[in-house]
């Protein structure tokens, strides 16, 4: 499938904003009352959610789109992805249980890591080394926002089988990849996130079926509001903590929110748009260094004076977003400019 150069502006768009998506997820501090939970939910656990679902489309999408079923494909691919994604893979995760050991075993300082960066330590045996870098036991890394990274490495590596059933049985290859993820469905001696495989195999059926999406555009109002009012639902139920066709109708709304996103980004347009073009370099570097600096300003945040109504958590969850942004954008500036190589090396080249 060909990238048009309105598809790729697209794309390029969209880089950035869905990374915030996901600073969003891990921004998220304890609630205090029904508003600012019903608040944090309504951003981070749909948009977020929808967020992450559109990332493993894209994978997919620009992964299949020039793939084949011969071994100097697979090959190729591979090649590339070792560059793009296990190098980065191993810097971060290295470079932050580098980080927490020294600060664990400086005395001023040890008391500073506490909760799942503590965790991952344990008794500094090889198997907890590769926990760190893998999350085999613990389900993430120790920098475990790349358990994205990870899974999406696992998909490629299988990435011939889910290219056959695209050929083959597309669509009944889609119920497949669905089923467990609408289930629930749990293997015992593997922790799957089922979310990854089935939208990383609907961004291998658009390429290969070269399913044309234009129709999305032309309903854009009508996907985006249909988005709006399920996001609205799903955050009642999950700040009433109602469990009854909770995950089912969640599910949806991840749907529905991958078709409201794309269909958004045909919204964009002005200095927002050139901004968010102009930054999307930096997006990776974003999505690698929000963590552990999103944890380190909630830190902050919390002695510097505890939350104590929905207005104070609000306003701190929105400020741990955008200061976590900002933050991470200027450093990003910064290496991208005065060691350009360095930092291709450890974004994977997407700068």
């Amino acid at each position: 499938m060909q990238i048009t150069p309105e598809i790729s502006c697209r794309i390029q768009l969209l880089r950035l904003p869905l990374i915030i998506g996901i600073v969003t997820i891990h921004s998220s501090i304890n609630p205090v009352g029904y508003t600012d939970k019903f608040f944090q939910s309504f951003i981070a656990g749909t948009w977020g959610g929808s967020c992450v679902a559109f990332l493993f489309i894209l994978s997919g999408f620009l992964f299949f789109r020039n793939f084949n079923l011969s071994l100097n494909s697979y090959i190729q691919k591979l090649k590339s992805r070792f560059w793009t994604l296990l190098v980065p893979y191993l810097f971060w995760n290295l470079a932050l249980l580098a980080m927490v050991l020294i600060v664990l075993n400086v005395p001023a300082t040890s008391s500073i890591i506490q909760g799942h960066y503590k965790q991952y330590i344990g008794d500094y045996s090889f198997a907890n080394f590769i926990d760190c870098l893998t999350g085999y036991k613990s389900m993430y890394p120790i920098a475990f926002h790349f358990w994205y990274v990870r899974d999406l490495m696992a998909m490629m590596i299988l990435s011939p089988v889910f290219l056959l059933i695209a050929i083959k049985i597309p669509y009944l290859g889609l119920a497949l990849f669905a089923a467990p993820w609408l289930l629930q469905l749990e293997l015992g001696f593997i922790n799957i996130q089922w979310l990854g495989p089935l939208f990383f195999y609907l961004g291998c059926l658009i390429a290969v079926q070269n399913l044309d999406l234009t129709w999305l555009d032309r309903q854009k109002s009508l996907i985006i509001g249909i988005y709006l009012g399920m996001a609205i639902v799903l955050t009642a139920m999950q700040t009433a903590e109602i469990q009854t066709f909770k995950h089912l109708f969640e599910c949806c709304t991840r749907v529905v929110g991958t078709a409201a996103i794309w269909c958004a980004s045909d919204l964009v347009a002005g200095k927002l748009e050139k901004a968010c073009l102009n930054l999307s370099g930096l997006a990776f570097f974003v999505y690698a260094a929000h963590e552990p600096t999103v944890t380190v300003f909630k830190e902050f945040f919390d002695k510097l004076s505890k939350p104590s109504n929905s207005i104070t958590v609000i306003v701190y969850y929105l400020l741990i977003v955008t200061i976590a942004t900002l933050v991470t954008l200027a450093a990003g500036s910064l290496l991208q400019r005065y060691t350009p190589k360095f930092f291709q090396t450890i974004t994977g080249a997407r700068g």
